[in-house]
């Protein structure tokens, strides 16, 4: 029996292995790892199930080895575990945090990473002195979901190894949310299984009046443009944003409109010439310009499980970045990416998740792309759109 070996190690660790068998190896003898015996520690009597360990192992990758009186199926893991006195030195303290992006209900933050003698195991961000979140060890980002708008803040960051050792916080920097900023308010997506001339979508609740109404429609193998309209504004407007099908048939495109009328009950009508397949999504969001909302846009798209619809222009900090994906298989599972490191947040979807929001609602500054991941690979065509605050 060999498990493989671990990454290497340094020399004074606990290397624990155990070792389970569908059979009865009957007598099972303890390996090596390094040129350091293990030590039987416990067994069952047919020598289904054993655990050895090497108290203090070589510096190097470390093997669980052990030999089986009769052959059999087995499983075995070996695991390294720090030394209690291995380490005392904590990590050295987190430098340049800042603020990604800051609205009125969130706060992104970034730093650069820290170092350690062994490894750094994490990070603590404090709020006003009291810990909000513990990002892992390859993550130099966080974003603070439970602020308030018109509110001030002081955040820091610490890090910290296996051994429970933390650096001392970084320099705190102060932060103050707006009292208004672009917030997602709802959402519908859909892609039916059958063909129509057309089809429409009904959000779940009143539409406020100057709100945003945005969204990614499609018509599958229609010529022509895919149209979109509603029971309330009417047509809507279609943005410099489309695509093509892979097979070179049907649209793709965004339509938005600003400054939208009130209504109790809100319908989106998608049509096209001839029957086909119209899927589409759409969200509301408020605190967005009424007039002269759209800044920039790109579209993007690809075969597999990575969705990115390529870099818009530069904008400002602190515009609504909308993204949105329509593919033609059904990913499952989408997973939002993120934009000059402020993670977007999946807003909305259907089952499949074929037709799939995300947002990030105050944008750091730069071009922004719209990123997914994707559970199960297919074709996808991706938009992303920025959207000037009110």
């Amino acid at each position: 029996m060999d498990t493989g070996p671990t990454p290497a190690v340094p020399a004074g660790e606990l290397a624990y292995s155990a070792l389970v068998t569908g059979g009865s190896p009957g007598n099972v003898t303890p390996g090596s790892s390094q040129g350091v015996a293990y030590t039987q520690r416990a067994r069952t009597g047919s020598g289904s199930a054993f655990e050895e360990d090497v108290t203090s192992a070589a510096a190097g990758p470390q093997n669980g080895r052990a030999t089986l009186a009769a052959g059999t199926d087995w499983y075995a893991v070996v695991a390294t575990f720090r030394a209690a006195t291995a380490d005392t030195q904590p990590p050295t303290v987190p430098t340049g945090l800042h603020a990604t992006s800051v609205a009125a209900t969130s706060v992104s933050l970034a730093w650069s990473p820290s170092t350690d003698n062994v490894a750094v195991t994490g990070y603590t961000v404090y709020r006003n002195g009291t810990p909000i979140g513990t990002p892992g060890p390859n993550t130099t980002s966080f974003t603070d979901t439970t602020v308030t708008g018109g509110a001030t803040y002081a955040y820091s960051v610490d890090a910290f190894d296996g051994a429970g050792n933390h650096s001392a916080p970084s320099a705190p920097i102060q932060v103050t949310t707006p009292n208004t900023a672009p917030t997602f308010v709802q959402g519908a997506a859909d892609s039916p299984g059958t063909r129509a001339m057309s089809t429409t979508l009904t959000l779940p609740s009143p539409v406020g009046a100057g709100h945003l109404l945005v969204g990614w429609f499609a018509q599958y193998d229609a010529a022509g443009p895919v149209q979109v309209s509603d029971n309330v504004n009417g047509a809507w407007t279609r943005a410099p944003a489309s695509e093509h099908f892979n097979n070179g048939g049907g649209d793709l495109a965004l339509y938005y409109v600003q400054n939208t009328q009130a209504a109790a009950s809100l319908t989106v009508t998608l049509s096209a010439a001839v029957p086909t397949y119209l899927p589409s999504a759409v969200a509301e969001y408020s605190g967005v310009a009424t007039a002269n909302a759209l800044d920039q846009t790109a579209v993007g798209r690809g075969i597999g499980t990575s969705a990115d619809s390529g870099p818009t222009a530069a904008v400002p900090g602190g515009e609504l970045v909308f993204g949105a994906m329509i593919t033609g298989g059904q990913p499952l599972t989408v997973t939002p990416g993120s934009s000059q490191g402020v993670p977007f947040t999946l807003e909305v979807y259907n089952g499949s998740r074929s037709c799939t929001v995300e947002g990030i609602l105050s944008s750091a500054p730069g071009a922004q792309n719209a990123r997914f991941g994707l559970a199960t690979s297919t074709d996808w065509y991706a938009v992303a759109a920025t959207f000037r605050a009110a």
